[in-house]
């Protein structure tokens, strides 16, 4: 069956209707601080129906375009506002249960680049100090050298404080970073890709470094149970920068203001797992690492626990029951240009 030919491009299709749609968001987000005045209520309601045939049209002409993801996300954001104010809790069940590992999925290319830019940076910091002991001068951070030059760790410092106060103070410098990581998405991915090939490059010059003082046993020892966790949360954050990136760059047929939007709610998807992750990771490095425990139990749980995640994030679990008419469905929100799943298509807005 061949599909009939659009009377107009996604662009002035978007041009035309893209009004609407901003007033519908606006007034969509209201409803969850406050009431809406009767002529909003009646307003929204107009266009509401009105956006619902603009998310028909844009799912028969053009599938697949950037027009149909922002009304699918868009769709999310209205029907929630209007009848899901007293289930957040199943929302946020979905969120970690579904939304989360989609959004991951779609996006898996760009946690690949993290990847790869994290594992040059540390290549090229134990290349460096491997070639040139004295590179560690420029590498390696002052006290970290101090203590290693007396034959310790600098770690030593986390045994001696609470594990609440060492967890704290230890969630709070990696979130900084992971911000960091995360925000500097605006500046095309150029700051996300340094802070992941710096903070590479810390860690390979520090591995070489205590490995020509005899210490990378006791390195590997406090960093296997909570060092894969952390890095896997620098590297979501790096893959939501570099969402923001594209958005910016690439913005597809959305206006580049729209575009930007739509890859905001997904990287603060991946956000919400950063965040209990990073409190983990904190929690394990101030007792489990800073502990007794042999290095081989150590080096276990830290696998065990980047394997769960990995686990989590890569497989594709329970796909929900179809929604019911006018309740989207578990595509709203993808990411244009995504293959659809198997199995079925998005549901419908509200009901006409």
């Amino acid at each position: 069956m061949n599909r009939s030919r659009p009377s107009e491009s996604v662009a002035a299709f978007v041009a035309r209707r893209r009004g609407g749609w901003e007033r519908l968001a606006e007034l969509a987000d209201r409803i969850g601080r406050g009431r809406l005045s009767l002529a909003e209520v009646e307003e929204l309601d107009s266009l509401a129906r009105r956006a619902a045939g603009d998310l028909a049209r844009a799912r028969a002409c053009y599938p697949g375009s950037h027009a149909e993801a922002y009304l699918s996300e868009l769709a999310v954001r209205v029907r929630a506002g209007l009848h899901l104010r007293g289930v957040r809790l199943a929302l946020l069940r979905r969120l970690f249960a579904i939304g989360i590992p989609a959004t991951f999925r779609r996006h898996a290319d760009l946690f690949l680049l993290s990847l790869a830019l994290f594992a040059a940076g540390a290549v090229a910091g134990a290349f460096a100090v491997w070639a040139e002991p004295g590179a560690a001068v420029d590498l390696v951070p002052g006290p970290v050298r101090a203590a290693v030059a007396q034959g310790r760790m600098w770690t030593d410092s986390v045994n001696a404080l609470a594990p609440g106060l060492a967890g704290s103070l230890i969630a709070r410098n990696n979130w900084a970073v992971v911000t960091l990581a995360f925000a500097l998405g605006v500046t095309g991915g150029l700051g996300t890709a340094a802070v992941l090939f710096a903070n590479g490059l810390l860690l390979g010059a520090v591995g070489v470094h205590c490995a020509r003082h005899s210490l990378l046993s006791p390195l590997l020892a406090f960093t296997a149970a909570h060092g894969p966790p952390e890095i896997l949360a620098l590297l979501l954050a790096g893959q939501a920068g570099f969402a923001l990136a594209q958005a910016i760059l690439a913005p597809g047929e959305l206006p580049r203001d729209l575009s930007l939007r739509l890859a905001a709610r997904e990287a603060g998807e991946l956000l919400a797992l950063i965040v209990p992750l990073l409190a983990f990771a904190a929690l394990v490095e101030s007792t489990l690492s800073s502990g007794t425990a042999p290095a081989p139990w150590k080096a276990f749980f830290g696998a065990a626990a980047a394997g769960a995640l990995g686990v989590y994030l890569l497989w594709p679990g329970r796909t929900p029951r179809a929604a019911a008419p006018g309740v989207p469905g578990p595509e709203a929100g993808r990411k244009v240009g995504a293959p659809r799943p198997r199995g079925g298509r998005t549901s419908g807005w509200l009901a006409p």
